[in-house]
């Protein structure tokens, strides 16, 4: 699995590149607007392209493989749940967003919900979004570190150095104008080579399709896990993920309700490309290795399936273009990285730093802060990553808890609350911490020791997110009545004692659970004993934060909203572009800057034929340049296009006066 010289050539050079676009930002770095929402003149094809990409990382080349590799067509079908999910959170809350006129992804919550509201969930989701760069580093270098020096941990640490210091030159430096640009660049390349190692596969190896297993969208009896709630599930979870959170940044930073809907049409777009770019190369895989123990570099691995897609690159590519795949899958991980740190840097200097601490500093300074924030994710995700990677450190319990647990019920009140007016000032708070609760209960966390009872209900996946979405959701939509109820004491009690009985009747007779049905614990495990206390536990937990909550909204139920009233108008008044965004021959330039680029990509797929080694599969290079060429040439006239109708609208304005 080592690599060709022609191989590293090619990803220092692409590194190299990354490291050009980040200084060529740098100067357009003037402000907290600029570093966090690119001045609100990123083009939306770009912004589009770099949502795309921050929504999959290395693992869509690993575990989602893997998925494929295991259930065949169900695979493809998880695939297409993306686009289905984004879509309807996208139309949901896009639009509302980029009229929010905000900076941060969290900034308007202190407006809609309260000051309390937005601290609590400034915390809580700009933690939650540490978490992410940590297992995309540990993934990229179980990865990759072993095809570029194989056994060697050294390796695997050196890859997670790397690419972790060049994600934090060009985010440091270019803020989300760099994230974005590098970002489409990358989409670019992932693009090309992908359509070039299918294209190849199915010239090679026609017959390979003949033999796949007949259309079902039910996975194999071993993958019990996998069901029609899964991908239910998942297509819910997409829905509240796409719309707000770090997807915000791409909402805003365009130039108005306009460029926001092309955006959300062209990742809808790229998404739906999903099973055939991702999902048909694994699935075709099933077919050369039906078993696992033979993909070639990785017999012998815990789990091999992981390597599949690596592996039929590594058998179809030349050397040099393997290079650049491996290129690709850096550029997957580092653009869902730099997605995660900017929206993390922008919660942490904008709505903590700012609004809490120095309400006075000066829009430069929030940028310094913002850039040293960045540096200290980088600190915490390359140390995360070695203890995941060398150490062995299980910091997968840390990854549900904040991924899972605070992720899907964080994201459903900031998605409802650009869209529900007649809800309590407190109910994001109210939703955020019962769904949490909800989460830890049906979930399959491995907590150690007394606290293993946690997740007794164990509710695979997909019911999981229903579950959560489900409580999440109540809480929320319901918190008006529940304040007005939480005013009279008596109807509190009964309400709060109603509300815990039903929960314990739906968990002890209401779900499955082995033990408590009769089967004998494992040593060590729980018993039957510990399953009742927990679920006892857990009834009175959320009886008694029904009640808590009914009070709570209560006593804030006639306060003022007028600030809320005049939010929300501004969420129905349009974006006037002239007066609020402008700059408009800065954003036409990046056109003729990204299609260089994308060209140079392609003279670089050519010159690899000028090495024999390189020169094994030349109909790869010529096709991988081809594509290139024609995206970079589009580009380009793009630019040219927006030019021309720059001209024209001054030439009218002028005309006009």
């Amino acid at each position: 699995m080592g690599l060709h010289p022609l191989d590293w050539l090619t990803v220092v050079v692409y590194l190299a590149i990354m490291v050009a676009i980040a200084v060529f930002f740098t100067r357009f770095m003037k402000g907290a607007k600029d570093f966090f929402a690119g001045g609100r003149r990123i083009p939306w094809w770009v912004a589009g392209i770099s949502l795309y990409m921050g929504l999959f990382s290395s693992w869509t080349f690993s575990g989602a493989a893997s998925l494929v590799y295991r259930t065949g067509w169900y695979g493809l079908l998880y695939f297409a749940t993306w686009p289905v999910g984004f879509f309807i959170g996208f139309m949901l809350a896009a639009k509302r967003c980029r009229r929010s006129r905000v900076v941060s992804p969290i900034e308007y919550v202190e407006t809609r919900f309260n000051r309390g509201t937005h601290t609590a969930l400034s915390v809580v989701f700009g933690l939650s979004l540490l978490y992410w760069p940590i297992q995309h580093m540990a993934a990229l270098g179980k990865m990759v570190g072993p095809m570029l020096v194989p056994g060697s941990e050294t390796a695997i640490v050196i890859t997670i150095l790397v690419i972790a210091m060049l994600v934090l030159v060009y985010s440091f430096s270019g803020g989300l104008w760099a994230v974005c640009v590098t970002d489409a660049v990358q989409a670019f390349l992932v693009v090309g080579i992908v359509v070039v190692l299918l294209g190849t596969i199915v010239a090679e190896h026609t017959e390979l399709f003949a033999q796949l297993p007949a259309f079902s969208i039910h996975a194999p009896a071993s993958e019990a896990s996998y069901d029609t709630w899964f991908l239910a599930g998942y297509t819910l979870q997409g829905i509240f993920s796409a719309a707000m959170g770090d997807r915000a940044q791409r909402y805003y930073s365009v130039r108005d309700e306009r460029a926001v809907m092309k955006l959300g049409l062209l990742t809808t777009g790229l998404f739906c490309m999903g099973p055939v770019l991702f999902g048909l190369i694994p699935f075709l895989a099933t077919v050369v290795w039906p078993d696992p123990g033979t993909i070639p570099g990785f017999a012998g691995l815990k789990n091999p399936q992981e390597g599949v897609f690596v592996a039929m690159a590594a058998m179809h590519l030349p050397p040099g273009i393997l290079g650049m795949f491996i290129a690709a899958m850096l550029a997957a991980t580092m653009s869902a990285t730099d997605t995660c740190w900017n929206a993390a840097s922008a919660i942490f200097s904008l709505d903590l730093y700012k609004r809490k601490l120095r309400p006075d500093a000066s829009d430069r300074r929030v940028m310094t802060v913002g850039r040293i924030a960045i540096v200290v994710f980088f600190l915490i995700a390359v140390a995360g990553a070695i203890a995941i990677t060398v150490e062995g450190v299980k910091l997968d319990i840390i990854g549900v808890t904040v991924g899972l647990l605070a992720g899907v019920a964080v994201s459903i009140p900031l998605t409802l609350g650009l869209v529900v007016r007649r809800v309590s000032r407190w109910a994001a708070v109210g939703a955020v911490v019962v769904g949490t609760l909800a989460a830890g209960v049906c979930s399959d966390l491995k907590v150690f020791g007394p606290l293993e009872v946690i997740g007794f209900l164990k509710y695979p996946f997909g019911l999981r997110i229903f579950f959560i979405v489900l409580v999440t959701l109540a809480v929320f939509l319901l918190s008006r009545p529940m304040g007005r109820l939480g005013r009279r004491w008596p109807a509190t009690i009964v309400a709060s004692t109603a509300a815990g009985v039903g929960l314990w009747f739906f968990f002890r007779h209401l779900h499955t659970n082995a033990v408590l049905d009769g089967a004998a614990p494992a040593e060590g495990s729980p018993g039957p004993g510990d399953y009742e206390l927990a679920m006892a536990f857990a009834s009175v937990a959320f009886g008694l934060l029904f009640c808590l909550f009914c009070r709570l909204y209560g006593r804030h139920l006639d306060e003022p909203e007028a600030d809320v009233d005049e939010f929300f108008r501004l969420l129905e008044k349009p974006i006037d572009v002239a007066k609020e965004v402008g700059g408009e021959r800065e954003t036409a330039g990046v056109y003729p800057f990204v299609g260089v680029i994308v060209l140079g990509l392609a003279v670089m797929s050519l010159a690899l034929l000028l090495f024999p080694a390189g020169r094994s599969h030349p109909a790869v290079n010529v096709s991988l340049a081809g594509i290139l060429t024609l995206v970079g040439l589009a580009i380009m006239r793009g630019g040219r296009q927006v030019l021309r109708e720059i001209r024209e609208a001054r030439a009218k304005r002028e005309a006009d006066e």
